[in-house]
């Protein structure tokens, strides 16, 4: 079978072509026809960290699924039983142990997948590995619980007022504007602003932007900002809150990397009116078009949103 170039280095361990390629602009993250695996795929095969290094250093995708059986790098690692690899992929900042493949398995649980129980070789890389997943998930936990702000715009039992006035006893904010792990929680690499902006914790948000949050800082998933958070969730209050800090100009009209949409198509999209009202009255622009090639208006009227629709005639 033949494995594109870049995979093909790899397999070859020829570095210097490799190093070549990447500088030459190679992809990162091509897929082989057959599989679906990127170069990391076949890089987190090698006991060497050297390819693996270099691609992540390239921005190749350390999450990675393959078309077919929905493996990822650190899965490829841990089935091939390579310890080192395994280690260095753990290390990796958005590294994700809580991805399932295809056929049901998260990394952690292949390390015994098809094990023999005389082999004591296999055994004890086992259990090296199952270690190093013990050590990552403790040191997930310690971040964690690191994050009091952000913590505390989770906890459901509190309501907003409550919120604030623990904010404001809090001995340290230091972390006020650190990003939480990666954990598939739904709330991945999300500040306290983020989470106060997506659920409309206005008062909190209110005091975190007074201490100095960060209202430019994008999350995992889909790269947005809490602007496009506010207005998907139809949060008019948190946009004019957002509206009278730092931050507020430079995000306004930001369109997130996975579908092109500013927070203004995010508004309409969902059919909040308000939201959409106040976006434009700070001055959103509309002619900014989606990877769908829609502008603002052309999204509403393919929703049949007419309230939106007379707003962009009012400013006409």
């Amino acid at each position: 079978m033949a494995l594109p170039h870049l995979h093909q280095m790899i397999v070859n361990g020829d570095k210097t072509a490799f190093a070549q390629a990447m500088t030459a602009g190679a992809d990162v993250n091509q897929l082989d026809p057959v599989m679906g695996n990127s170069p990391l795929h076949i890089a987190a095969q090698q006991s060497d960290i050297a390819f693996a290094k270099a691609l992540i250093e390239s921005r190749a995708f350390i999450n990675l699924q393959t078309p077919k059986h929905g493996v990822t790098p650190l899965m490829v690692a841990v089935w091939h039983r390579k310890p080192a690899m395994v280690e260095f992929l753990l290390q990796q900042v958005n590294t994700n142990i809580e991805i399932v493949s295809t056929f049901g398995l998260k990394a952690e649980q292949l390390i015994d997948f098809g094990a023999v129980d005389d082999d004591a070789f296999a055994n004890e890389q086992g259990q090296l590995m199952h270690q190093l997943f013990d050590q990552y998930k403790q040191g997930l936990a310690e971040r964690q619980a690191k994050l009091a702000a952000y913590n505390l715009m989770l906890d459901t039992e509190l309501a907003d007022e409550e919120k604030i006035t623990q904010v404001r006893q809090l001995a340290s904010l230091a972390e006020i504007n650190t990003t939480s792990p990666v954990t598939s929680s739904g709330n991945d690499e999300h500040t306290a602003v983020m989470v106060a902006a997506r659920d409309g914790l206005t008062q909190s948000l209110r005091q975190l932007m007074a201490l100095g949050g960060d209202q430019t800082i994008p999350d995992h998933y889909m790269k947005a900002i809490p602007l496009h958070k506010a207005a998907y969730n139809g949060h008019a209050d948190v946009i004019t809150v957002l509206a009278d800090y730092p931050g507020f100009q430079e995000t306004l009209n930001a369109q997130g990397p996975n579908n092109g949409y500013t927070p203004l198509h995010d508004a309409i999209w969902h059919g909040h009116t308000e939201a959409a009202a106040v976006l434009l009255n700070a001055g959103a622009r509309i002619d900014l078009k989606g990877y769908d090639g829609k502008t603002p208006l052309e999204l509403a009227h393919e929703f049949y949103y007419q309230d939106i629709i007379d707003l962009f005639e009012d400013k006409a």
